[in-house]
């Protein structure tokens, strides 16, 4: 298991409405003279998920603290899946402008923080 684990002053579960999980699994398709296309297993491949949290102001501070000063934007971390609700390696995966995470204000002291991860296998 990872060396890092998701903060225990953050939000554990992401809000549902937030929430988006996809497949990949890693195959080769190679077609034939004759009869259907030949299939195989390459790899196994990281689970893209999309979480988004409310968040107090606090703990965005705690949360950009985590991305920068303890994952310096790449280590992977221990985080509970939302759906099988077992711990699971995983990394924020930054968005292809460089973010790694959104906040929107809620109103109040409230951030709605949406970021993606992947589920390392």
């Amino acid at each position: 298991m990872a060396a890092y684990t998701w903060p225990t002053s953050l939000p554990q579960t992401p809000l549902l409405g937030g929430f988006a999980e996809s497949l990949n699994i890693s195959t080769l398709r190679t077609p034939m003279d004759n009869g259907p296309a030949k299939t195989r297993r390459r790899s196994a491949l990281p689970t893209p998920i999309q979480c988004s949290f409310a968040m107090t102001s606090a703990q965005v501070v705690t949360l950009e603290d985590f991305v920068k000063n303890t994952l310096f934007g790449v280590r992977r971390f221990n985080f509970t899946h939302p759906r099988l609700n077992t711990s699971v390696e995983a990394r924020i995966v930054p968005g292809s402008d460089g973010k790694y995470y959104d906040l929107t204000p809620l109103g109040g002291d409230m951030w709605h923080v949406s970021l993606a991860m992947e589920i390392l296998p």
